[in-house]
This record gives structure tokens, sequence and C-alpha cells, in this order.
């Protein structure tokens, strides 16, 4: 099986997030200040790393959601799966 790359986009991440947020019916400016937490923080941990797995960035990105919103963060976590 082929490997295909994809370069990281925190763009990609914080609207990911945000639309986890509005199926919640999270505050916008609530959501916004979650988003912008979760991508700072993934874009610190990034920084000086060569490639990282998607599995990486899902990870890492679940753990800072966790703090701030579990609810968010159990959908972002569980994307793509059936419940």
């Amino acid at each position: 099986m082929k490997k295909t790359h994809k370069e990281y986009s925190s763009e990609d991440l914080r609207q990911e997030i945000l639309a986890d947020a509005r199926s919640l019916s999270i505050p916008e400016k609530w959501a916004e200040t979650i988003a912008t937490k979760t991508t700072k923080h993934v874009d610190a941990w990034i920084k000086g790393r060569g490639i990282i797995t998607d599995e990486d960035l899902q990870r890492v990105a679940y753990k800072k959601l966790q703090e701030l919103n579990p609810d968010i963060a159990y959908i972002y976590k569980n994307r793509g799966k059936i419940l």
C-alpha cells in the first residue's frame, strides 16, 4: 500500500473543531476560543518536528480538546465511526 503525504493545515483543523462545536450547539465565541487554543497548541507541538502521522496529530488535538470541552473531544475522536 502506497503511503500518501499531506501537509498539515491549522486552518483545516480549526474548521473541523468549529464544525464539531456547531453540531453540539456550542456558542460561537466559545467555539472560536476552543478551536484557536487547540490549533495553537498543536502548532506549537508540531514546530521542530519533521514528519508526523495523522494519529499523532489527532492524539495531541484530542488531549487539548479534553481539557477545554470533553464533548467536542469525544466528537472529534470518533469522527467517521458509527456510534
